[in-house]
Formats: C-alpha cells, sequence, structure tokens
C-alpha cells in the first residue's frame, strides 16, 4: 500500500516531535553532579497544545485553518480537551497581552503550531501541511488525527 503524502508529513512531524522531547535537556550534566534522567516517551506526555496564531485581520484561509482545528479537536478530542491533556486555543499574535506565548512559539505570521510538553522538556511543529488541506475536511482531520492519536491516546502504531 502506498502511503499518501500527508501521512510522510505527519509521521516526520510526529518523529521531528518526539526526536526533540528525548534530546532536550539530555545534552550534559552540571559539574560535580552525577544525574541520570529517564528518556520522555509518549506516555511521559503532560500537554498538548494546538494554537491557532492569527493577526489583527484574517483573511479567509486563516479563519477556516483555524475553524477547522477547533471542530477537530472538540470532535475527536473531547475528553482531551476536557480533562486538561489537550489545550485548543485561537491566538492573536499581535496582541501584546499574548506576547509570552507568541514568544514561546516564535510566531510572527498565521500559523497552526502544535507544542508537546513532557516533565522536562517542550517541542513545538508549525502544522504548515494543514494550510494544504482546507478545501479537503476528511484530509485535513486526517492530518491533524495522524499527528494527535499517537500523543493523546497512545496509539503508537
Amino acid at each position: 500500500m502506498i502511503k499518501s503524502s500527508h501521512s510522510i508529513f505527519t509521521g516526520a512531524v510526529l518523529i521531528c516531535l518526539l526526536l526533540i522531547c528525548l534530546s532536550v535537556g539530555c545534552t550534559g550534566t552540571e559539574a560535580g553532579t552525577n544525574t541520570t534522567q529517564a528518556s520522555p516517551t509518549l506516555s511521559g506526555i503532560t500537554l498538548v497544545e494546538l494554537y491557532h496564531f492569527h493577526g489583527n485581520q484574517q483573511c479567509y484561509s486563516c479563519k477556516k485553518l483555524g475553524d477547522m482545528a477547533e471542530d477537530v479537536t472538540n470532535t475527536y478530542y473531547p475528553d482531551e480537551l476536557a480533562s486538561g491533556k489537550l489545550i485548543f486555543g485561537h491566538v492573536n499574535y499581535q496582541d501584546p497581552k499574548n506576547a509570552e506565548l507568541v514568544q514561546m512559539y516564535e510566531v510572527s505570521t498565521s500559523s497552526l503550531m502544535i507544542g508537546v510538553h513532557t516533565k522536562d522538556s517542550f517541542a513545538k511543529a508549525d502544522i504548515v501541511q494543514a494550510w494544504y488541506c482546507i478545501d479537503d475536511k476528511e484530509e485535513y482531520e486526517m492530518v491533524l488525527c495522524d499527528i494527535f492519536d499517537p500523543l493523546l491516546k497512545g496509539d503508537q502504531s
């Protein structure tokens, strides 16, 4: 069976996030200490964030990107949202009150960003592939679910 390009992309994003989570905080030890850190695993994820960053004025595509992301999270991950393991939000990156979050995600334009927190690390990625399927609801859902299912539901297949 041939994998579609979105499956390959979402797999690559997931692998990058996991590698970042595994490597952050493991670059060395402080002088005079001998510490051992357990490597974070999918079960070590404490929080997953999905933010639709937008400016003061949004074009049709920007609005649709965020609305569809909200629909996917509400439809497929209501328990994770309710428990606080998943956070979704629309964030105006031009509003000064959001400066800390904007800086954390290094945002300067409209984007759909995922952040994965473990006890000891944070990794982020821009879900660029979502822009390419905003006119195909099923493909858009598949892109996000291919990323979120392993992170939130422990499906590592």
